[in-house]
């Protein structure tokens, strides 16, 4: 896959607008424009600003032969200056989790997200029966 859409596909899936990488990144939104549209191609220091807040490794988003999305092995833990994003690290198990999200469809992807809201629901309703029962 092309650097330009391998960016362009990492930064839909985390969320992330085009004007946000680029202010993250200290690219100008065109420059990150033309870099998604593959007409150029994002230098070393820039290639790693992008990799790290996309969470993937310079040598991932360089490298045109790597598979989409991006292997286990690809994935980095990041440090984020503490006024800006959030970025979490991943134990083995979690990345398992994410990587299994990253090949759902569009309809998987729907239904799970549904089922993490009901838990999370279901999460806020057991905090407020134990904290008015007292139960520590």
């Amino acid at each position: 896959m092309k650097t330009g859409r391998k960016i362009l596909n990492l930064r839909r899936d985390r969320g992330v607008a085009q004007r946000s990488l680029a202010e993250m990144t200290s690219v100008t939104p065109s420059a990150l424009s033309r870099i998604e549209a593959g007409i150029h191609q994002p230098k070393g220091p820039v290639a790693l600003r992008i990799a790290r807040v996309l969470g993937v490794s310079a040598d991932y988003i360089l490298d045109e032969s790597a598979p989409y999305p991006p292997p286990l092995e690809a994935l980095i833990e990041t440090e984020v200056d503490k006024d800006s994003r959030v970025t979490e690290k991943l134990n083995p198990t979690e990345k398992n989790l994410v990587d299994a999200f990253r090949v759902m469809g569009p309809d998987e992807r729907a239904a799970f997200s549904q089922l993490m809201k009901a838990c999370n629901q279901d999460m806020g309703l057991l905090r407020r029966i134990v904290d008015e029962a007292g139960i520590e």
